[in-house]
Order: structure tokens, then sequence, then C-alpha cells
């Protein structure tokens, strides 16, 4: 679900948002993230340190050089990284698709409004859509069972069964 963590029009170094986010995730849900999928500018000593002592594993390469010995889990970069991409994707479908990528309205009010509009559609279509999906697998799911299959049907999936 999309969710509006900060809204600003002045300046502000983004990766100041990180912590504040996380610690709503853990009110919400009452536990923290086992990960947290964040680009590069999130990866500083602050936010490395809040991440260690909650057990939060952050997503990207480490700080300062690379090590000559360390020792990298390939597996999960690698799950981390296609993650990011799918995150990142449904950012640009976000702005193409619902708008948020057009918004030209000028005052601030109703930036704002439609913003919180476009976030609402999206959520709003996604569980129709999400709905809709389980509303079929109810009506689809019982022709799979043999008691509610027409005879003919019955016939040849019991011949395929031998």
């Amino acid at each position: 679900m999309a969710r509006l963590e900060k809204f600003s029009f002045d300046a502000y170094n983004e990766s100041d948002v990180l912590i504040g986010a996380i610690e709503r995730y853990r009110e919400r849900t009452g536990h923290y993230p086992e990960r947290a999928l964040a680009d590069k500018i999130y990866r500083n000593r602050e936010n490395l340190a809040f991440c260690k002592l909650h057990g939060i594993r952050l997503s990207g390469p480490s700080l300062g050089r690379p090590k000559k010995d360390a020792v990298v889990d390939k597996k999960s970069e690698y799950i981390d990284n296609a993650d990011r991409i799918d995150v990142e994707r449904s950012f640009s479908l976000k702005k193409k698709c619902y708008g948020l990528g057009r918004i030209m309205t000028k005052p601030d009010v109703t930036t704002r409004s439609s913003i919180a509009l476009s976030i609402l559609v999206i959520n709003v279509s996604r569980i129709a859509a999400s709905s809709l999906r389980q509303f079929l697998l109810v009506i689809f799911s019982r022709y799979l069972r043999l008691d509610f299959m027409p005879f003919y049907f019955q016939k040849r999936h019991l011949m395929s069964r031998h």
C-alpha cells in the first residue's frame, strides 16, 4: 500500500526520513522490519547504527572503501536488489498511470490534495484488484471439484487418472 511518510515543499535531506518511517512501521505492525530497501543516500552512519541496533538489514554497499576480505552474501544482495527494482518500478507506474508525474497545480493546498487523492486512488485500485482476484478464485474453485462438474467432465477426469 502506498503511504505518505513526509510531505514538504521545503528542501530537506531525505535520508532523515528513514528512522521515522521505520518507527511508524513498528507502531503499525508491532515489530521492526527484517530489511529496509533504500537508496544509497539512506546509508549514513546514523541510519546504519539504528538498523544495526534493531536487527534490520539495510540494503546496499557498506560505507567507505571496500574491505579486501569482506564476505558478501550474494544471494540476499541479489534478492534485495531485485526487490528494490520492483519498488522503483511501482514508483514509475504511479507517476505514469495514476498522474503523480503530471500534477500542475500551483497552490500548496491544491497540490497536497491532488497528491493525497492520487495515493488514495492507487490504494483503492489495489484493494479492488485483490478483492476481484479473491472473488474469482472462490467462484472458479468450485468447478475444480468433481461433485460440481458436469457428468461428461467427470468421466474424462477419471479416465485421465488411470
